[in-house]
């Protein structure tokens, strides 16, 4: 292992832990040290979300021609592109080659998390017998050797979706998203800044334990100079700089001040399944856009895959709408 692996490690605790001026002088050093390894090939990955409000000013502050480029997946929260509209008028837009509505009637719904969709979407194909080992795999966990290899089976309760009528995906990530950032890339020939914590997910965590702030190898080129930021250093800096953020972090009230919904902490695809049949009551996202957006939630849950409904789809999920 290599050594800034076990210094990252040991130094996590602490790092997290730093004032917010400390943690703004990391994130400009990174953002200086990525700029000049790439002489200036760089841009600023701007979703409208609060983290990339915050890396998108830390940014400019040092480099102001560093464009800002957003990747707009047909699937973005409505408060989310209205405050790009009129926030961030300079951002670049790349669009995928297809809607998110093209790929739930197609290839499926976005459920249960990425691991199952992929799963089942494995399954669906049929057993053959060049896939019989992969997906015997899937079911059991066990590979064509008899090792035990867990992190590969689909969990017994979601198996029962390889039968039902209608597909599931994880692919729309790749094809909404990623795609079109990645054909920026090729065209222009730049790298991204991205806004993410490593305290998100275990996976962001191992990597910047593995990799820290900046990589730049043959097949990677990345800043993520807010690693080591949490959500309440995110607001500070906010706060501190009176920034503009979107509404959609906001509760909605009524005339006499009542909550009718609250704010989302994070943003992102809005009517993306992974992980929503683990919310419950007023913590449902697919609830909390019923309220805000009834129209648009009402469409949208009409979409159908194969003869079924997105709202039935979610249904059979588990998921409380």
């Amino acid at each position: 292992m290599n050594s800034g692996f076990e210094k990252r490690k040991v130094k996590k605790e602490k790092m997290l832990s730093w004032s917010l001026d400390k943690k703004i002088k990391h994130a400009k050093k990174r953002i200086r040290q990525f700029y000049k390894e790439l002489d200036g090939k760089v841009y600023i990955a701007f979703s409208g979300g609060k983290d990339s409000v915050v890396l998108k000013h830390l940014v400019k502050s040092l480099y102001p021609d560093v464009p800002s480029v957003f990747s707009n997946t047909t699937n973005e929260y409505l408060e989310i592109l209205d405050f790009i509209r009129e926030y961030h008028k300079d951002t670049i837009w790349v669009n995928p080659k297809k809607t998110f509505m093209d790929i739930m009637k197609t290839e499926g719904f976005p459920l249960v998390s990425k691991k199952v969709s992929r799963g089942i979407r494995y399954l669906k194909k049929g057993t053959t017998i060049k896939n019989k080992n992969h997906h015997n795999l899937l079911r059991t966990g066990i590979t064509a050797d008899g090792k035990k290899a867990p992190s590969f089976k689909i969990a017994k309760k979601w198996l029962f979706l390889e039968n039902e009528d209608f597909n599931i995906t994880e692919q729309c990530c790749d094809i909404l998203k990623k795609e079109p950032l990645h054909r920026y890339q090729r065209e222009t020939g730049r790298f991204p800044y991205q806004g993410t914590q490593m305290k998100e997910s275990g996976t962001r965590e191992l990597n910047w334990i593995t990799f820290g702030c900046n990589i730049i190898s043959d097949k990677t080129k990345v800043s993520r100079p807010l690693s080591i930021w949490t959500e309440d250093d995110i607001w500070e800096y906010i706060r501190l700089n009176n920034l503009p953020y979107s509404s959609i972090y906001d509760d909605v009230l009524d005339q006499d001040g009542n909550v009718i919904v609250k704010g989302e902490k994070r943003t992102g695809c809005a009517y993306c399944g992974f992980g929503a049949n683990l919310e419950k009551g007023d913590d449902n996202r697919f609830k909390r856009l019923s309220i805000r957006k009834p129209k648009q939630f009402e469409k949208m849950m009409n979409l159908k895959n194969n003869g079924v409904t997105f709202r039935e789809a979610l249904k059979k999920v588990e998921v409380d709408i």
